[in-house]
């Protein structure tokens, strides 16, 4: 086990104490589960016996032994609930934790961030709710049902207890490379998911050129890539699982000829003659497939601990990462932000997305970025909000350096995407974020319209990025949000885009109204912000046009 895997190993140890009560509860709710299912196997293995060896039936031994199957499966069902509601506490703080970092960080856009939480944090789910609780049922089951085990039938007990150190053993081993599977799934997952969007996003544009053909074939290349590295986690889940059904059939296999042996006389148990008899090996014989029944569930669900390894790798340096350059002054009010000689490329590719831009923005107010569609103005405003460093030239908010710069635009610029990230929550927590909202606290009057349309109000459930919402509400949310947590620095990334009239005519003068306060930088298309913007930045291919 390599140190990343056992720094993640660690990580998701720390968060299982943060429902430590729920699993508490859970581990009892197993225990006296399968403490009825013994109780039942011992009435249902005398029903048996006295009918078989003496003709008498013996209907209220059947009766209770029904009663306590009963209970068994009750007490199961709450302690899954408790698990379950253990792993929606876990993750939700995960989230709750992930998603301000992903609002802030616009090198990923809405839908990018939204594959980033359903496919990471979401792989966390099943760990906490299924394989930690099945790995603590099989540890609790396994010894109740051993005590009694080797006290009625020490070989019995061995064998138990052998499959119980051997079986996690093999899950050891053939979880080695999973691991590696389950990284590169993600990857791939993520990489190719934002690929697939962005070529639906436009077909319009892709048919009109016809050129269907040479992306359909690109996406089949993609797509396959994508479905080897899904069949390759399933292959090693298959092939845990028939490893594990072989060996359990061998060790239920070995217990029945014991103790068939054993009440034939060929293989005399120490109680053979004294008390040992066909209910005791039928009431052993009952309890020896329950007895890997979380061992089966443990099983299955490991491949579920090694996705969750491999997306609190991705996880943690986001979750983790600390301040970087000195914070002292983060507070300090904008006197000057200039831009000077500014130049920037991505990473691996040759062609300058922005060259030798200069600007001076002022203090507040409206700036407009205009530009027809890969000029570079998305890149400009993530440079402005802090996420992308600057490569060439300058970038200074009130005289100071780069790195201070890009620290203080990161701390106090706020980023709207014209796909707002909404988060899994209610509406409130959408609007209010952590902040303690009293009934009467004052929010912009545009929401009054979304909350009229809710039949639940402010306590509307919204999840999977706010599909209760229209694009215009998710605008509207999400500008409210950037009003009540106000920023030195707004930006906002094609505002009005898709977007019908009058929602624009709401949101129009909202953005002039930040704009008394504070610098707003705003990208787009829409011609109402030439008439209301206080200076206007013209890019085309990169370059800074002159007026």
């Amino acid at each position: 086990m390599d140190s990343n895997q056992e720094s993640a190993s660690r990580w998701l140890n720390k968060k299982i104490g943060e429902a430590k009560g729920a699993y508490g509860l859970a581990s009892a709710f197993t225990l006296l589960s399968a403490g009825c299912f013994v109780v039942f196997c011992r009435y249902l293995s005398q029903f048996a016996a006295w009918w078989l060896n003496d003709g008498q039936i013996a209907p209220m031994l059947l009766l209770y032994a029904s009663a306590f199957l009963a209970g068994r499966y009750l007490l199961a069902y709450f302690a899954s609930q408790f698990n379950y509601k253990a792993g929606n506490l876990i993750v939700s703080r995960i989230k709750k934790n992930l998603y301000p970092i992903l609002l802030n960080n616009s090198q990923l856009d809405s839908t990018s961030s939204t594959l980033y939480v359903t496919k990471i944090s979401d792989d966390l789910k099943p760990y906490f709710a299924f394989f930690i609780p099945y790995s603590m049922a099989s540890v609790l089951v396994s010894a109740l049902l051993l005590v009694i085990s080797f006290w009625l039938e020490k070989w019995v007990g061995i064998i138990l207890l052998v499959s119980l150190l051997v079986i996690p053993m093999q899950m050891i081993i053939i979880g080695v490379g999973a691991e590696t599977l389950h990284n590169r799934h993600i990857n791939l997952f993520l990489k190719y998911s934002a690929v697939f969007y962005n070529r639906l996003q436009t077909i319009a544009e892709i048919v009109n050129l016809d050129n269907f053909k040479p992306q359909y074939r690109f996406l089949s290349k993609k797509s396959k890539a994508l479905n080897k590295a899904t069949t390759n986690v399933m292959q090693v889940a298959i092939l845990s699982s028939a490893v594990l059904e072989l060996f359990v059939t061998i060790c239920i296999a070995a217990i029945a000829i014991y103790l068939g042996m054993s009440l034939l006389g060929i293989m005399p148990g120490p109680h053979y003659g004294k008390g040992y008899n066909f209910q005791t090996a039928l009431f052993l014989l009952t309890l020896a497939p329950y007895f890997f029944f979380y061992l089966r569930k443990f099983v299955s669900a490991y491949h579920d601990r090694n996705r969750a390894l491999a997306s609190a790798n991705r996880l943690m340096p986001v979750l983790n990462e600390p301040p970087k350059g000195t914070l002292t002054d983060m507070d300090e009010p904008l006197d000057r932000f200039d831009i000077d000689g500014l130049s920037f490329a991505y990473p691996a590719s040759p062609v300058k997305v922005l060259h030798d831009i200069r600007l001076r923005f002022p203090q507040k107010g409206l700036v407009l970025v205009k530009g027809i569609s890969g000029s570079g103005k998305s890149t400009l405003l993530k440079i402005c909000a802090g996420s992308l460093s600057a490569q060439e030239g300058v970038v200074s908010v009130n005289g100071k350096d780069n790195a201070r710069s890009r620290e203080w635009l990161k701390a106090n610029s706020s980023y709207m995407n014209q796909f707002p990230f909404i988060f899994d929550g209610t509406l409130r927590y959408n609007v209010f974020l952590e902040k303690k909202a009293n009934a009467g606290e004052p929010y912009p009057d545009f929401l009054t319209k979304i909350l009229a349309k809710k039949d639940d109000g402010w306590q509307t459930e919204l999840s999977h990025n706010g599909k209760q919402l229209s694009g215009g509400e998710k605008q509207l949310v999400t500008l409210a949000r950037m009003m009540l947590h106000p920023k030195p620095v707004a930006i906002l990334d094609e505002p009005t885009a898709n977007l019908d009239m009058g929602t624009i005519e709401i949101i129009l003068p909202q953005i002039m109204k930040l704009a008394e306060t504070r610098l707003v930088i705003v990208a787009s298309h829409e011609k109402l912000f030439d008439t209301v913007a206080d200076a206007i930045v013209n890019l085309n291919w990169g370059e800074q046009m002159s007026k």
